[in-house]
């Protein structure tokens, strides 16, 4: 099922947009990310891996005023308990949105790692 979640930011304040529910994988396909502030604003938009470690997709990147940023030219596999998590700058008005295919997860997940 194509889910669309969208957060407004307006602090630095670490925002979770999403979480793959439990026995869920999540096709992520879209980030867009809207700039209403009057001025330039970093934002940073990652994946924290339930499995561990982080997969930074926007890292402290400036988006002047009244500008956007969008991804959609391809596709990350999300496991259950990913999140996608994002943050501002201190003072900011950024709407961050995330479309996602949810799918029940498979019963077996291929690492491939030869295993």
């Amino acid at each position: 099922m194509l889910y669309t979640k969208d957060v407004n930011l307006t602090d630095d304040t670490l925002t979770t947009i999403l979480t793959v529910p439990s026995g869920y994988v999540a096709h992520w396909s879209l980030l867009f990310a809207s700039n209403h502030d009057g001025s330039t604003k970093t934002l940073t938009v990652y994946i924290d891996k339930v499995s561990g470690g982080d997969i930074y997709i926007i890292d402290d990147k400036n988006i002047s005023s009244k500008d956007f940023l969008q991804f959609s030219d391809g596709i990350f596999v999300l496991q259950p308990g990913d999140a996608i998590k994002t943050q501002g700058d201190t003072t900011c008005d950024f709407t961050v949105a995330c479309t996602v295919d949810i799918q029940p997860a498979p019963q077996v997940t291929v690492e491939f790692n030869g295993s």
